[in-house]
This record gives structure tokens, sequence and C-alpha cells, in this order.
């Protein structure tokens, strides 16, 4: 199969007839401009292809840049040696405008209820975090853009803007609250900015980037939000971990396994990735602190985007005045009682 050539000016049409090769479009996963996603069969291999749509360069740069990124760690992922983590193979790509892979099915009756599938992501994420990753050649590519893309995507932008948005526009965040939660989230910037070498994280990670064709397989896809992390280095751990979404038992007026975390999971990832990387702080109180400001910025972002409601709001403010910016015996004791992986 020859390699497309593409111009930002040519349609997606003209695109897949340059492949001079027998295709066949199964369905369009997303038509909104600048990018368009669809399934295609070219010789009657299910393949993906991610493309930008638009024919002007400086509309949507954002979007042009992390494409070019996603293009760029997907090459860069074929010749590093990773032993648990699967994805995608690249089939064809410029190198800046489109991208074919394999198309990687998700099988939903498989779920997420079996203690397989966790071990399984964890391992498979601790080897990408823990890989040997060209980080100089990445920033070459683009620097001014990856560093407005860590500010954009990060845990301490993200949780800043939702407090923030809280208090001040939508008032759903007290007042009164705003001193303790900003001096925590000052607090835990200054003390986990340490790493000496920075970890490669997914940063993306949710439930239609992890798919799951068979029993024994876990793939991940989708790596335009990918980069270099000193700060943040738990978070894709907690993401896989974080196993449905927030609930509540409003009957005792108490936040129910929020969110229902495996505890040993959570463990098994921190201990692991210690014994992969030395410069990992090994006192327990980095890893907590990082959970700690996660959980802040799930809270905030229940509170300031989805309209919970005065008495779950009032929960949830409770959980960041009690559990996370407490005292410590508040968060060991909600972390003790979180469950364990269910029985096979």
């Amino acid at each position: 199969m020859n390699k497309p050539s593409f111009h930002p000016s040519n349609t997606i049409k003209q695109i897949l007839e340059s492949l001079d090769s027998e295709y066949s479009i199964v369905r369009i996963i997303r038509n909104k401009k600048p990018r368009m996603v669809m399934h295609l069969k070219i010789k009657g291999r299910d393949c993906l292809l991610k493309a930008l749509t638009t024919p002007y360069p400086w509309k949507k740069p954002g979007r042009r840049f992390r494409l070019q990124k996603e293009i760029f760690i997907y090459n860069q992922l074929n010749n590093i040696s990773l032993s648990s983590f699967l994805y995608p193979q690249v089939l064809h790509t410029d190198g800046k405008n489109y991208i074919i892979t394999d198309f990687i099915p998700n099988n939903p009756s498989l779920g997420r209820n079996d203690p397989l599938f966790y071990n399984q992501a964890v391992k498979s994420i601790q080897d990408l975090n823990t890989c040997d990753f060209p980080f100089k050649t990445f920033y070459c590519k683009g620097w001014v853009w990856e560093r407005v893309n860590r500010w954009k995507f990060s845990r301490s932008a993200k949780t800043l803007r939702n407090l923030l948005e809280g208090a001040v526009i939508k008032g759903n965040v007290p007042v009164s609250s705003c001193p303790r939660l900003l001096s925590f989230w000052a607090k835990a910037l200054f003390a986990t900015k340490q790493l000496k070498n920075p970890l490669m994280v997914h940063r993306d990670i949710f439930k239609a980037n992890i798919l799951r064709p068979e029993p024994d397989k876990v793939y991940f896809v989708d790596f335009e939000k990918a980069g270099i992390e000193k700060r943040w280095v738990f978070v894709d751990a907690l993401k896989i971990a974080q196993a449905e979404p927030l609930f509540f038992n409003c009957n005792d007026n108490k936040l129910n396994g929020f969110p229902r975390f495996y505890k040993c999971l959570l463990q098994q990832y921190w201990q692991g990735l210690q014994t992969r990387r030395t410069d990992i702080n090994p006192d327990f109180h980095h890893f907590k602190l990082q959970l700690k400001f996660c959980l802040m910025g799930w809270t905030l972002k229940k509170l300031v985007k989805e309209n919970p409601g005065a008495k779950k709001a009032k929960n949830l403010i409770s959980f960041m005045e009690t559990v996370i910016t407490g005292d410590d015996s508040y968060f060991d004791k909600w972390f003790s009682k979180l469950p364990r992986l269910p029985q096979s």
C-alpha cells in the first residue's frame, strides 16, 4: 500500500482514494472540525483513520500539534521495549496530518468487574510510565505548544480552574473554604515536583481510551494529551483504580464509596513504581498527597460541572474539608475502608 500524499486542502475522500487499495468505510466515529475519525476496512483489515480536515493551518493549531505529538509518540513506542503495555500499531502516516492504525475493538460484555482487568491495566500503565522514552526529541517538536498543553491538561490547572469557577462564578464552593483549599493546592504543588527523571504519562485515561477485546488483553489508545510528567506521576493509576463514578448514600447523609478505589491496586502500583524507578519518593506520604489532590480535583469537578444538588453538594464540601484537607487521621480512616478487588 502506498503512503497517500496529504495536504490540508484535500478531502477525506481524496485521502482514501490515494491509498490505491480496496477500502470501505465501516462508520464515522467523529466528524467535528478540525478532526475526523473513522473505522475503515483496507484490504479486509480493520483500521482507524484520524485526520485533520481543515485547510487552514491557523485554525485550531493546538489540535494540529496534538495530532503530531500523538503520531510521534506512536512511532517512538515501536522503538521501546514494552513487556505489558499494548497499543494499536501504526500502519500509515505522513507524520503531520493523518494517521492510520489498527482498529482495536472493545468487547462490552467483558466489562471491568473482574480482577484480571485491573491487574492487567495497572501493570500496563506502569510499563508505560517507566519506559525509556526519548524526552528531548519530543521537546524539540513544538515545545511552545507542549508547555501550553502541559498547563492546560495538568491536574493542578484543572483543579484551580474549577475551584475559582465554583467560588467566584457559580457560588457553589463556599468562600470560607477557599483559603484552606488554596493552601492545600499550593502545598501539593510545592511538595510533588521532585522527580529527577520525568515519567511518561498517558494523562487521558477514561472508559473510551481503554479497550478490552479479549479477557487477558487491555489496549490503550489516544495519546494526544500524553506528556512528560515530574509531578502527577500517579494520575494514570488513580484513574484506572477509580472503579465507578461518584455515588451517594443520602439516607445517612454521607459520601459512600467516593470514588470506589481498590486499595490494594493503588498500593501495588506505588510499590512497583518504586522498584522500577529508584528516584520515586519511597515515603507513602507522597503517594497519599497525590491521591488527596486528585480527590479534591474530582470533587470540585462534580460540584462545578455536574450540579449535584444542595444535599450532595453539602456532602462534597464536607468531604473536602475533612478527608482531603483535614487531619490525616480522617483520610487514613477513609483509605482503610476502601474495598479490595473482587474475587475471580
